[in-house]
Formats: C-alpha cells, structure tokens, sequence
C-alpha cells in the first residue's frame, strides 16, 4: 500500500468509537483500535497512521493531544504471580492512561500501562514511557526521562 499526500486520509472518529468523542477528533488511514468503550477523548484529538491503541484498562486523552505514526498506548498487563500457570492464563490487570492536554506524543512512542502524563507534555520519538511524566515536561528515551522543562 502507498500513502502519499494525494492519498492519505484524516477520518473522523464516529460517537460509538468511544466512550467520549470530543469535537474534530480524527486519525490518519490506519489505526488499531482496541475496547474504545473505554476511552475518552477530548476536542481535537489526532492520531497518525499506525497508532496501537488499546483501552482495556481506562485511557483519557486531553483537549488537542497529537500522536505521531506507529505510537503504542496500552492499558493493562497480563498478571504473573503464579509460576505454576501459563502467563496467557492468568488475565490481565487494568491499569489506565491519562494524558493531559495539549501534549505531543513523537512518532514510535510507547506508553505502558498506569502512567499520568501532564498537560502540554512532549514525549520524544521512540520513548518507552515507564512513569509518570510532569505537565511541561520534555521527556525522551528507553526508560523515558525528562530532559527539560518547557516553562
């Protein structure tokens, strides 16, 4: 398949996508999306193509937070406690995602289950993001750390 600028679409997200559809949310051609039953979105939301979302465990997404192709966001894990029993046996624990507003999420970016991050954050391209990141923060790498403050 070949996406250009000639053929590329920005498609909007229909009400029963989500739990929450905010105004002028949208994504580009090809997106994975997972238990939208459980996901919030405020206004103008926009996800590039390739974007993995699943939201399992809980996910809410700020007013005007961009992701950039081929980022991951997951919201649960598989339990682990007993050795004894297959881990595809053991279910899931649901651990959701919050992401503030106005923050830019770089292009491969991984965010895993149970992190905050704050308004107008930016997470690097290709960061693995482990914790919590503050509003303002420019974070980047595996594991993400901030680098700087935006104020």
């Amino acid at each position: 398949m070949l996406i250009n600028e000639t053929s590329k679409r920005v498609i909007a997200f229909r009400p029963h996508d989500a739990k929450r559809i905010g105004a002028d949310c949208y994504y580009l051609d090809q997106i994975v999306w997972l238990n939208g039953q459980e996901i919030e979105l405020g206004d103008g939301v926009g996800f590039n193509i390739g974007c993995y979302v699943n939201g399992y465990g809980g996910l809410t997404i700020g007013d005007r937070s961009g992701f950039g192709p081929y980022v991951m966001i997951h919201t649960a894990n598989h339990v682990m406690d007993d050795p004894d029993v297959p881990i595809l046996e053991q279910g899931w624990v649901k651990e959701p995602v919050h992401i503030g507003k106005g923050c830019w999420i770089g292009m491969g970016a991984c965010i895993l289950p149970g992190v905050t991050i704050g308004d107008s954050a930016i997470i690097g391209a290709g960061s693995v993001v482990t914790k919590d990141v503050p509003a303002f923060a420019i974070a980047a790498g595996n594991p993400c750390r901030v680098i700087r403050s935006r104020k």
